[in-house]
């Protein structure tokens, strides 16, 4: 079995190259389409990107949990995930041809997507039933599934750009936004079956009934996590001015690695956590998530520090010194970075706790929204991003290291390494410190920022290599080690 280390890397790597070509492909997109187009083009997609998490419920993510151990059923499993995801697709194709198009073509007051949208009619059919990415990760097949990625990616984007550069309308780059999944669809379901075990049957109601049973409260969760994520923004462009708002809007961003390296790490945990658990082996599902945080912290660290220190020029650099007031929002929303070094969802997943997910995020939801309404009088727009903070640090991290302390048979602070993430963190305090040397010169900010960051990030490797040495390791991290 590959390390998972490696397995961290193929699956960053592949998530980085989609961010670097969807940042190319916007760029382009606004030179070669007018406004009106480009709009165009991004409100045909932009109901189905908003209704995919609500009508998928989880459905990809519980395949994690019930597809390890299930050697002799493993096909039967994916046909019944398939099939619901396929009545999940029916429904938003339904509500598009009764009059779902109109509606929103009325709504986005752009007569144009009439049109545009009836080409959606049948593209959730094919484009919700895709389960490939968690049955190849399952299967120890992380590199198969970071190619396919980073290949139909790749491929539909240069579609895409090709095809606004050639009209200079919207209308052939949705249609190989539309067409693309389609003539790739067979390949799909063929990776999704070749790895898997076990007989062909047709789909089971009692099997599908228990998958529904474990995802719904995982749908709901997402949802909630979504609306979380947006209740600061909405409160900050209902109580301050618009001004404000874009102030806020602007600073208050995780930065992307951030998603790019926990969200690897949690996919790759998730599949050989579900097995541990499974097998009742509790001790090694802890140790799995303990090293995950592990790696998180040291990718992650870093970058709060270096960041917070160079913010200033970040900011400048990104959006020019319009937005400099940005810099305290962007800076507070680093504070989440410390206890975003592991997904904690990948956990629950892993021990089959889908409603402890629900139940935090309904709180999530009601404890930020009036901690947001509350500071945004006291404190303007500024008090917004305390807001989600102070939830964070005060009820979802003390209930995750609660109930999962419960699960694993340990004391909540045994849950994570805290010795070696604190040592990680005092040597990325240290290597920041030495990199600050960045803002002692007169020079454009890219190149304060290169030089800081440089320096630091120097500092950091080397401090980490020999002030950590239970890290030395970790370029293996397996679970057995």
């Amino acid at each position: 079995m590959a390390s998972n280390t490696s397995k961290v890397l193929a699956l960053s790597s592949a998530q980085l190259v989609t961010t670097v070509v969807s940042v190319v492909s916007g760029v382009i997109f606004a030179r070669y389409l007018s406004v009106l187009d480009y709009a165009t083009y991004l409100q045909t997609f932009l109901a189905y990107d908003f209704v995919v998490p609500i009508l998928t419920l989880g459905l990809p993510s519980a395949l994690y949990y019930f597809l390890p151990g299930r050697e002799k059923d493993e096909r039967g499993i994916i046909i019944d995930h398939l099939m619901l995801l396929f009545i999940s697709g029916c429904i938003f194709t339904c509500f598009l041809l009764c009059g779902g198009t109109d509606l929103l073509a009325r709504r986005f007051e752009n007569p144009q997507l009439v049109h545009t949208l009836k080409w959606l009619y049948a593209y959730p059919l094919y484009t919700f039933p895709v389960i490939l990415a968690p049955v190849l990760i399952v299967k120890d097949k992380v590199k198969v599934n970071s190619y396919y990625h980073v290949f139909t990616t790749v491929t539909m984007t240069l579609g895409v750009i090709a095809a606004s550069v050639i009209t200079g309308n919207y209308k052939a780059p949705i249609l190989v936004r539309v067409l693309f999944p389609l003539f790739v669809f067979p390949l799909v379901c063929y990776l999704s079956f070749k790895y898997a075990q076990g007989k062909w049957r047709l789909p089971s109601l009692s099997s599908m009934w228990t998958i529904l049973k474990f995802s719904v409260p995982l749908g709901c969760a997402t949802i909630l996590g979504t609306l979380t994520l947006q209740i600061s923004n909405m409160v900050v462009a209902w109580l301050c001015t618009p001004e404000d708002f874009a102030i806020y809007a602007t600073g208050a961003r995780e930065v992307p690695v951030v998603g790019i390296v926990t969200g690897s790490i949690a996919v790759v945990i998730m599949a050989e956590m579900s097995q541990k658990c499974k097998i009742g082996d509790q001790k090694a599902a802890l140790e799995l998530f303990r090293k995950s945080a592990l790696i998180g912290g040291v990718f992650l660290f870093p970058v709060v520090v270096l960041l917070f220190i160079y913010a200033p020029e970040f900011i400048n650099l990104l959006y020019t010194s319009k937005y400099m007031d940005s810099i305290y929002p962007f800076r507070v929303y680093l504070l989440y970075l410390p206890v975003r070094i592991v997904i904690y969802r990948a956990a629950f997943i892993a021990l089959g706790k889908s409603k402890a997910i629900l139940y935090r995020g309904i709180a999530e939801l009601l404890i930020t929204t009036l901690l947001c309404y509350w500071f945004v009088h006291l404190w303007g727009y500024r008090g917004a991003a305390w807001a989600a903070v102070f939830t964070l640090y005060f009820w979802s991290i003390p209930y995750n290291l609660y109930f999962l302390g419960k699960a694993f048979h340990c004391g909540c602070w045994q849950v994570l390494p805290w010795a070696k993430l604190g040592r990680v963190l005092v040597i990325s305090i240290i290597a920041g410190i030495l990199g600050c040397v960045g803002t002692l010169f007169c020079m454009p900010p890219l190149w304060r920022l290169v030089l800081g960051c440089g320096v630091g990030g120097m500092c950091y490797l080397a401090g980490i290599y020999w002030g950590v040495r239970e890290i030395r390791g970790w370029l293996l991290f397996k679970s057995g080690s």
